[in-house]
């Protein structure tokens, strides 16, 4: 059989019905769905249908009815007939009917005495249909599910029919099974029983209702103000090497999860190698500080969505395992289970779940427009029948890290060793300027790399230059990348170093050259230093004058 891949949902079908204004002896199903599309039909009961003659008719049959061909001639109202439900010549459905009404039925199936007969096989074709007839709309789910059950086990084969061709199937009570392999859609299957008495068309519009689920990332320049907390969530973003980088994963649950014994949600994850498992920094909820990862729960996804810093929730984490497991390549893959959501008090058709968790930007991230990957789907319990799982599409977000480089040459574009920089960038809480990790080694005394940048302000100093050469001024420069925040495919659009000007996306590089000039440079301390030397100068020009003058008159004198 089949494995159903998707939700089995209780009134999942929009039954758009054909009425005849004539008894009709078959309905014409049709499937209405922009996908492919496979029901199994089964029918449990036939409708036998003929008109009521002579002294029986009601009062409103008034065209001639005498006999069965003048009811054949002229059109009567639906109320001249006479409907029953019966069973085929040894109908396969017959036994099962009968030990399900026996099973399940009400005192008030049985009639006067209202006892059920001591075995199945004194159960009646009325007290079927007494026992269909007095289910609701969500009984009738029940019922549908335990035949369905009994169906499969009894190998009865079903009417087959598909989007592809309506199908012609006998009035009565039918028995319609969603079995659409659905496992790469993501979409929902049904299940329901239908009455088709009087139908001469019947279309079956299939609703979905399956999990939703979500991957995203926060993104803050965190040379300006503001707190990680606080930031939006998104699809993409740009973090320093170092950085605690928070990410969400958002759940909802079916709408039918009532109807499964045990409803299980897996999260599924996979963090790029460029990222280390770390613990919380970043929530609005001193208490979570420290731990691996928190799972909240919230009345729905809008709530959830609206709740930036994950404090509004309800805390539900011991409810579920957290298991991350390092692979060969470097990526961490880390599952959330929990076994049974509707063990947890107050879950609701609109619940929402969230993971939250941390990690690392680490020495192993991949720089530029290729970015840090993450990927995640959810797995769900699909099968009321079995532990059998669907699972959602993948979402997936992405980090972007920079790079920066340094070429030291000389006035004319020679290469100059010699020299030493350190690079710092502005904290937005001090009001000052960080120092920056040390440059990578690159094997070349004149080129110096900083891999792992976040957008943001940055001041370059040479800290050691060329002997004869003249040191640079500090250099102060932004720098400012554009990547796509909320999309399903996120991507890096540009990359710009300010007065470095534009950056390599593909490589995430911003390249410069740095110029030392030869030649002396006269002391500066600015503008009182400037008035001293002014200062110094001109005394030094009237003693010199002074001194010219009275030599003069001295050599007058000698003479």
């Amino acid at each position: 059989m089949k494995k159903l891949v998707s939700i089995f949902l209780a009134l999942a079908l929009i039954l758009a019905l054909g009425v005849s204004a004539m008894a009709a002896e078959s309905t014409t199903v049709t499937i209405n769905d922009t996908i492919e599309r496979t029901f199994h039909a089964y029918q449990i009961m036939t409708l036998e249908t003929s008109p009521m003659v002579g002294e029986h008719h009601p009062a409103e049959c008034s065209l001639p009815h005498a006999t069965a061909q003048e009811f054949i001639d002229n059109p009567h109202p639906d109320s001249c007939y006479r409907y029953s439900y019966d069973f085929a010549e040894n109908s396969p459905y017959l036994p099962i009917l009968q030990a399900e009404t026996r099973e399940h039925a009400t005192k008030n199936v049985w009639g006067e005495n209202n006892a059920a007969p001591a075995t199945a096989g004194e159960v009646t074709d009325d007290h079927i249909r007494a026992y269909l007839a007095e289910q609701t709309s969500l009984t009738m789910l029940d019922v549908a599910k335990r035949l369905y059950d009994k169906f499969v086990e009894a190998n009865i084969t079903p009417v087959v029919i598909t989007t592809a061709e309506a199908e012609d199937i006998e009035q009565g009570y039918w028995l319609f099974v969603d079995k659409t392999d659905l496992e790469d859609q993501h979409a929902s299957n049904s299940l329901i029983i239908v009455d088709t008495k009087n139908d001469a068309a019947l279309t079956i519009t299939p609703k979905a209702s399956t999990p939703v689920f979500e991957k995203k990332v926060k993104d803050i320049d965190d040379t300006q103000a503001g707190a990680l907390a606080n930031a939006a969530w998104i699809d993409s973003a740009d973090h320093d090497i170092g950085d605690n980088v928070p990410f969400k994963l958002t759940a909802t649950v079916s709408s039918q999860h009532v109807e499964y014994n045990a409803y299980k949600l897996v999260f599924h994850d996979t963090l790029a190698k460029g990222f280390t498992l770390g613990t919380i920094q970043n929530t609005g909820v001193p208490e979570d500080a420290g731990k691996e990862y928190v799972v909240k729960m919230y009345p729905s996804k809008a709530a959830a969505d609206n709740d930036a810093n994950v404090n509004d929730g309800v805390d539900v984490t011991a409810k579920f395992t957290f298991v991350p497991v390092v692979q060969e390549d470097g990526s961490t893959q880390i599952t959330v289970t929990c076994a049974d959501v509707n063990a947890i008090p107050n879950v609701t058709s609109t619940t929402a779940f969230v993971v939250y968790y941390e990690a690392v930007l680490n020495e192993n991230a991949v720089l530029g427009k290729a970015g840090n990957v993450n990927e995640a789907y959810l797995e769900f319990s699909n099968d009321p029948y079995s532990t059998d799982t669907g699972k959602t599409g993948t979402d997936k977000v992405i980090v972007f890290t920079y790079q920066l480089k340094i070429n030291k040459i000389d006035e004319k574009g020679h290469e100059l060793e010699g020299a030493e920089f350190t690079l710092f960038k502005y904290n937005s809480v001090t009001k000052a300027y960080d120092r920056v990790v040390p440059a990578t080694a690159t094997g070349d005394e004149t080129v110096f790399l900083w891999k792992g940048l976040d957008d943001g302000y940055y001041r370059l100093e040479e800290t050691v230059w060329p002997e004869g050469y003249n040191k640079m001024d500090p250099l102060d420069f932004t720098v400012h990348a554009e990547h796509v925040e909320n999309s399903d495919a996120p991507e890096l659009k540009s990359l710009n170093g300010g007065k470095l000007g534009d950056g390599d996306i593909d490589l995430g590089l911003i390249d410069e050259d740095i110029i030392n000039k030869t030649g002396s440079v006269l002391p500066e301390t600015g503008a009182q230093g400037t008035l001293m030397l002014i200062g110094g100068g001109t005394l030094l020009v009237i003693f010199a004058a002074v001194f010219m003058i009275t030599r003069k008159k001295m050599s007058v004198y000698e003479d």
